[in-house]
């Protein structure tokens, strides 16, 4: 790809209609995921941990709350949750991942954001360079709110995201 950059048009949260997720690009490049907050609960004095479908036991002898590294038991994941909100997880594959957590509903649900990719584009394709290796290529056309990722050789639209704002501004009207 000739010179890569960050469209500034697509810069800011995106959703795809009937997934509960949000999908971020940021000014640098960075592709975000957020997921829905789910419950969370601390059994056995906080040495483990259900979050949503998922459980956890706490790597460190001691520890009380989220903040501290957790395994988590279906897959060996290690997910350390720091002070200021930081979150690092390093994967089985050991793919080192980064984001962003905050506890809601007065601390019984857990809301996390992780880095999964960056983006560049050359004014007609999208390239997503995923952690784990993989690159993705697309098409792109960014129209008012609506962001179109396009079959890079037919140019016949794929998916469409819609921005949050525009989502917002329809649930709210």
């Amino acid at each position: 790809m000739s010179e890569m950059r960050i469209d500034p048009n697509l810069v800011g949260i995106w959703l795809l209609p009937g997934q509960p997720q949000t999908y971020e690009i940021t000014e640098t490049g960075d592709y975000l995921i957020g997921e829905p907050e789910e419950p969370l609960q601390f059994e056995d004095g906080s040495r483990s941990m259900t979050w949503g479908a998922r459980r956890f036991r706490r790597a460190d002898k001691y520890g009380i709350g989220l903040i501290g590294t957790w395994i988590e038991e279906g897959t060996g994941d290690a997910w350390d949750f720091a002070d200021g909100q930081a979150l690092t997880i390093l994967t089985a594959q050991e793919t080192l991942i980064t984001g962003v957590w905050a506890l809601r509903d007065q601390g019984r649900c857990l809301w996390h954001c992780e880095k999964r990719a960056t983006v560049q584009t050359d004014g007609a394709h999208l390239e997503f360079r995923f952690l784990a290796g993989d690159t993705a290529r697309y098409g792109y056309t960014v129209t008012g709110d609506v962001l179109s990722l396009l079959d890079p050789a037919s140019w016949t639209e794929l998916t469409r995201y819609v921005s949050s704002s525009l989502y917002l501004e329809t649930v709210a009207s």
